[in-house]
């Protein structure tokens, strides 16, 4: 059967190149009764129905391809056979229209591919932007599919691809639009980062090359390459950009440049001068640079801000560390921070704060989005100002300031010296004075409260006894009157000692229940002591806890931030390594190519030699007659596509020097053709070499 066909094949085209259309036609239709699926025969009897002159056996048979290449989404063969349907009939409104909705149809398909079949979804991209290379909303969608998929390095390099097709002079927003997509699935795309901000540049677009700048500094910080952060930086301040001072000042920092850290940081103060990382970063620069009194100026400063912004933990922290640079510093204590303000008292006194508003807790919700968003990419200063904005506008808003502390460890490991927290015996020592204080204070007021009602009962008594004096002498007068003054003393006599002895009974009474009292206030101060005491312990073990299960969390985040990275820094190595061997392979298929067609022509060499010293009489399948000179059929090989079809018609049927030859000119036209290296190589394959 194989053979027959391989006959019928060389008939059909013997004819077809004699020019001799209708017994081509009539051999085609013999093969296409063969194998009714074989598109490439089809597209011939189209091809030679176009010759002959018969446009509507032509426009048939090139449907039946177009069908069979749009079963495969091989859009790209279909778009070439309406084209060729369009020679025949140039004005046709409904091929027209077909053509001109093809690449949507295909996209469309494409798209809701996407979830069921993300692999024929990116088949079909490929297939059209092979048949358009220039659709780069097609470039886009596949790149997106690909990093959806987890390629994203294939995506990032199918967008490179498009990029070094796209004009700078002319298609300057489509470059951008690119250059912005890579960035978004490769942040740390270095090359593709200054590419947009020399596009802005170029442009006159101030703000966002500034911008794009400020993005490549973090980078460059978070990669510790201090140089080229600070070349962006010199290029952000030359373009008018009063911030990127800050940025420059973490540079020299980290280079250990305090001098030049400190003239950068007070310049971006003077431009925002409340901004806390700034200050503490000034400080730090004059610590190191031995200026004590300048970082103890700073440091009020950033006490102030705290005061003033109602986050009393951070001030008391800061306030810690004045105290340790200048024990004297008496400033520090006009803040009162031993005790709450007057509307945090307020505050307390009402009860919880009533749940903000809807649009509050859309803005909050809003605002602790973006400062998460900041925080994971670094950018740690522009949270920082998110959650300060916060708590100054809603104090009582629960876990803002744990955010705000995490923050600043964040921030001071990525980049300075952690400034060193109180331990827990400084603080459990710091508030065991305080207990002792205020005990003494209620021991000295309670026993100024005894002292006044002794002295109180003290003035009773003296003024009881003036008063029986006196009662005792009126009525010694009237005995004396009445001539009985003796048994008037006897008997007054008596009653002064009863009530003496009353007076010293009362007083005796009056000793044993202050005695009681102040034996009862002295249990009462031990026992609230110790209930102290254990609140205390418990407080701070309770401190000690939530700040170490902080630093936990904060170093898994650190640790999973850092192995995020170098996972896919893991990636791009990969991802080269793989592009490298695949280069390295198709050089080596490329050479087995050469060797393999070089075999196969000096196989074919033998052949003609053979056949040359022993010539055979023609067959009748051939046609029995010498060769016809070159007619239009032979030009219309010529034609890639007729061309390539004929070359899958002799593959298919072992004709392999035949289809060898076709192959290698197409080659010899488009190099860079992979779908006929990947058909040489099969051919090579069959053949054993």
């Amino acid at each position: 059967m194989s053979e027959d066909k391989a006959v019928l094949i060389k008939t059909a085209y013997s004819y077809y190149q004699k020019g001799d259309w209708d017994r081509a036609i009539e051999e085609y239709h013999k093969l296409a009764d063969l194998d009714p699926k074989d598109l490439n025969v089809h597209n011939m009897l189209a091809d030679i129905y176009a010759k002959k002159g018969d446009a509507q056996e032509a426009l048939q048979q090139y449907d039946l391809v177009a069908q069979g290449y749009d079963q495969k989404n091989q859009v790209d063969k279909v778009l070439q056979v309406y084209r060729r349907m369009l020679k025949l009939v140039p004005n046709d409104a409904e091929l027209l229209n077909a053509v001109k909705n093809l690449m949507d149809k295909y996209l469309d398909r494409a798209r809701r591919a996407e979830e069921e079949d993300p692999a024929k979804a990116v088949e079909i991209y490929r297939s059209v932007l092979k048949a358009e290379p220039g659709r780069s909303d097609a470039y886009f969608q596949l790149a997106r599919l690909l990093a959806k998929t987890g390629q994203k390095f294939e995506a990032v390099e199918l967008l490179t691809t498009l990029l070094s097709g796209l004009d700078p002079e002319t298609q300057t927003g489509r470059l951008v639009e690119v250059l912005q997509v890579i960035t978004e699935l490769d942040p740390l795309n270095i090359e593709a980062r200054e590419k947009m901000i020399a596009l802005f540049t170029q442009a006159g677009q101030t703000p966002a090359a500034v911008k794009g700048l400020q993005d490549l500094i973090e980078i460059y910080i978070s990669k510790n390459e201090f140089s080229r952060a600070q070349e962006a930086a010199q290029k952000a301040i030359e373009l008018g950009d009063s911030s990127t001072f800050y940025h420059l000042g973490v540079i020299y920092f980290n280079l250990q440049k305090y001098q030049e850290s400190r003239v950068a940081f007070e310049k971006f103060l003077t431009f925002q001068d409340g901004h806390v990382g700034a200050l503490k970063y000034l400080a730090l620069s004059f610590l190191r640079l031995g200026q004590v009194p300048e970082a103890v100026q700073a440091y009020s400063k950033i006490l102030a801000i705290y005061f003033n912004e109602n986050l009393l933990d951070e001030a008391r922290e800061v306030r810690q560390t004045i105290l340790e640079l200048d024990p004297a510093n008496e400033a520090v204590n006009r803040f009162g921070l031993g005790q709450a303000l007057p509307q945090v008292e307020a505050a307390a006194e009402e009860g919880a704060p009533a749940e903000p508003a809807l649009d509050e807790t859309r803005e909050q919700q809003t605002m602790l989005s973006q400062a998460v968003d900041f925080t994971e990419r670094g950018f740690y200063e522009q949270a920082i100002d998110i959650y300060l904005d916060m708590l100054k506008r809603w104090p009582q808003l629960p876990d803002t300031r744990v955010r705000l502390q995490q923050v600043y460890v964040l921030m001071a490991r990525a980049a300075e010296p952690a400034e060193k927290p109180p331990s827990a015996e400084e603080i459990k020592s710091e508030l065991e004075r305080e207990l002792r204080e205020q005990m003494r204070r209620e021991l000295e007021e309670q026993t100024r409260l005894v002292q006044a009602q002794q002295q109180e009962m003290e003035q009773k008594r003296e003024a009881e006894q003036l008063r029986l004096k006196q009662e005792l002498e009126s009525r010694l007068m009237e005995q004396v009157q009445r001539s009985q003054e003796e048994e008037l003393r006897l008997r007054i006599a008596r009653e002064y000692e009863e009530k003496q002895k009353f007076l010293a009974a009362e007083r005796e009474r009056l000793e044993r229940e202050k005695s009681e009292s102040l034996n009862r206030l002295k249990a009462e101060l031990e026992e609230s002591k110790v209930s102290m005491e254990q609140k205390l312990r418990e407080q701070i073990e309770k401190e000690t806890q939530e700040r170490l299960a902080r630093e936990l969390q904060l170093k898994a985040a650190l640790h999973q931030e850092e192995e995020k990275r170098k996972q896919e820094e893991e990636e791009r190595k990969k991802f080269a390594t793989q592009k490298k061997e695949q280069e390295a392979a198709k050089a080596k298929i490329n050479q087995e190519i050469l060797q393999g067609m070089e075999r196969l022509r000096m196989e074919k060499e033998k052949e003609t030699r053979a056949q040359s010293a022993f010539p055979s009489v023609p067959s009748k399948a051939a046609g029995g007659e010498k060769a016809a000179p070159p007619t239009e059929s032979q030009e219309s090989l010529d034609d890639p596509f007729v061309r390539q079809t004929l070359a899958e018609i002799y593959a298919k049927q072992g004709l392999y020097v035949e289809a060898l030859k076709i192959y290698e000119k197409i080659l010899n036209e488009e190099p860079n053709n992979e779908e006929v290296r990947e058909k040489l190589r099969d051919i090579l394959r069959l053949k054993g070499i």
